[in-house]
């Protein structure tokens, strides 16, 4: 229940998410999402590079998704950006990045439990990880361009690296002929 409320932080970055337009950049029927870069976002919010991706929202972050263009439409209606104030002097303005850090300060100080946006990514991350992708696929979700970024991303466990290592070594051996070094 929890991660359906969390899906668009864990692949988006900050500045993706608060630069998503909700009528441009959502594909309703598809329930997907793009990630546009634009150099123009009136809160200043940019995809670190000039790439554009697309993700799946599951059919749970949809529904949460629909809930809330439901709930603040009248705020919303005033603006392009998904992500916007929904109260104080500021609302309907486009959330900011320093916006999403005063939330989840104030969500720590409810719960005790300290979380950052890229916190939630290292989660996106290593649960798909664990879930069997691949390190490409994942490295694509999350918009980077060099895998060397998305490893620093996971987990990776010192006996599972010496595991593969020893897995890739026992199959390829033949190949790299160390064998004969030894001789």
């Amino acid at each position: 229940m929890q991660e359906k409320h969390i899906f668009f932080s864990l692949i988006l970055t900050k500045a993706e998410l608060l630069g998503v337009k909700y009528v441009k950049d959502i594909d309703y029927r598809n329930h997907m999402i793009r990630v546009c870069f634009r150099e123009d976002n009136e809160n200043e919010a940019r995809a670190k590079n000039a790439e554009y991706r697309s993700a799946k929202i599951s059919n749970d972050t949809f529904e949460f998704l629909m809930d809330y263009l439901a709930k603040y439409r009248k705020i919303l209606q005033h603006q392009d950006y998904l992500f916007v104030n929904i109260m104080g002097e500021n609302i309907g303005k486009p959330l900011r990045v320093d916006s999403v850090y005063d939330m989840l300060d104030r969500m720590e100080k409810k719960t005790g439990v300290k979380i950052t946006p890229h916190m939630l990514r290292h989660y996106f991350a290593n649960m798909r990880k664990q879930a069997g992708w691949e390190l490409e696929m994942i490295s694509q979700a999350l918009g980077h361009k060099h895998l060397d970024t998305t490893i620093k991303y996971l987990d990776w466990l010192d006996d599972e690296l010496i595991e593969a290592s020893n897995e890739f070594y026992a199959q390829h051996t033949a190949i790299y002929g160390a064998e004969r070094l030894l001789e």
